[in-house]
């Protein structure tokens, strides 16, 4: 697949389409999981199979570095402006999408594995969300109890120990990779037409 240098206005405008039906879905499932602790310290994973296909979808359109970084980096903003998270998660979408980015030009925007790579490492972004458990326990609680109520935080405590951070990023690259697997069945010709194999 040839790529050029400079992003044009057909790619901006892929990449602002692809991050809104992201978007969409991400908060959709987000809403739907958030009722119960447990679903909702696992979302990072159910994001990762969830919004494969889609994200797989956009790489086929991908063709300038640059898109996928956008894209990191419009979630931010979304998750920042819009969920009020914290500034953390900007930064942790906009480097997740850096470096997705930079794998997806190494394999050359052709190579199927190395953009299956890109998205493991995309998908960890929505493990920034639970980053305050480790540097502001009390106040990310505290916001917690005024959102969820009590009984909420009280479980939500009780199953996200110091140790779970790490522990998420292991089950979320496992759900990245079904994910994958999963995106690259039902966009087998897509992944054709764009030359990607």
């Amino acid at each position: 697949m040839e790529n050029n240098n400079r992003l044009s206005a057909k790619d901006l405008i892929n990449t602002g389409i692809y991050t809104a039906i992201y978007a969409v879905v991400m908060f959709a499932f987000t809403i739907v999981t958030s009722f119960a602790p447990i679903t909702y310290v696992l979302l990072p994973a159910f994001l990762a199979i969830i919004c494969a296909p889609i994200y797989m979808l956009f790489i086929t359109k991908v063709k300038t570095f640059g898109m996928i970084t956008i894209m990191g980096i419009l979630i931010g903003i979304l998750m920042m402006f819009v969920t009020g998270n914290s500034w953390i998660m900007f930064v942790f979408c906009a480097l997740l999408g850096l470096i997705s980015d930079l794998i997806t030009k190494a394999g050359g925007y052709s190579s199927k594995s190395m953009a299956s790579f890109g998205y493991y490492i995309f998908s960890f972004w929505p493990i920034s969300s639970f980053f305050q458990i480790w540097f502001m326990r009390d106040k990310y609680f505290d916001t917690v109890v005024a959102s969820m109520g009590q009984n909420y935080a009280d479980g939500l405590k009780a199953i996200t120990p110091y140790w779970i951070i790490p522990v998420m990023f292991i089950y979320t690259f496992v759900a990245a990779i079904i994910g994958g697997l999963i995106a690259g069945k039902i966009n087998k010709k897509h992944f054709a037409k764009a030359g990607i194999a």
